[in-house]
């Protein structure tokens, strides 16, 4: 093999070599934007996560504002595509921020929650629903700070006025047949841990409030 064959084999291994560099950086600059994470900044106090990139689309999810916040999978356009929890689905740019650390919003609205039990851990939690009546089967569980201390809270519901949460307490309390439930309040939406028995492609929590 001659000197110019030589020259052109290099070329050609040096073109190669940096191909593959340029191919591994844009891969890895696609799997950094996946983990950066997109926070609500919505003064609602949530931004609905919908099935499809409008507004008319389905409601399957969720993103509060103050709490956690959702993976980055696209951000063209007016809709950006998020993960939140096993949920993915798009929200609209304009209720939404990218950060690094969470985003806090000030004067939020207070929302309300019927709770049928409070548990120290989640073990409890799944004893819980093991041996709750079947009335309960799917509700929401909150992560809530007490006395410095993480709880789970068990909720049947999330309403935007004292008085809904006061009649669906109340209304518990008679099909029941005794007193389970208190009313706890937050600014913004809770954090859900989980929803038990429904699937999540069905619906993400925190509820929209009623």
């Amino acid at each position: 093999m001659n000197t110019k064959e030589n020259v052109m084999k290099s070329k050609v291994l040096i073109m190669a070599f940096l191909l593959s560099i340029l191919c591994l950086n844009g891969w890895s600059t696609e799997q950094q934007s996946g983990k950066k994470l997109v926070y609500s900044v919505s003064g609602d106090g949530y931004v609905n996560v919908r099935m499809a990139p409008n507004s008319s689309s389905k409601i399957i999810g969720v993103l509060a504002t103050n709490r956690q916040g959702a993976t980055l999978l696209s951000s063209k356009g007016t809709w950006w595509k998020v993960r939140i929890d096993n949920v993915v689905g798009y929200v609209h740019s304009k209720y939404v921020k990218l950060s690094d650390t969470p985003v806090k919003v000030k004067d939020l609205p207070t929302y309300y929650y019927t709770v049928v039990a409070t548990c120290d851990t989640r073990e409890e939690v799944d004893q819980y629903f093991y041996r709750c009546p079947d009335f309960f089967d799917g509700s929401p569980v909150y992560k809530d700070i007490v006395d410095g201390k993480t709880v789970y809270k068990i909720c049947t519901a999330c309403f935007a006025t004292y008085s809904g949460a006061k009649e669906w307490s109340d209304t518990t309390d008679q099909v029941l047949g005794y007193s389970t439930c208190t009313i706890w309040r937050t600014q913004g939406l809770a954090e859900c841990v989980y929803l038990p028995m429904t699937p999540a492609d069905e619906m993400a929590i925190p509820l929209t409030p009623q």
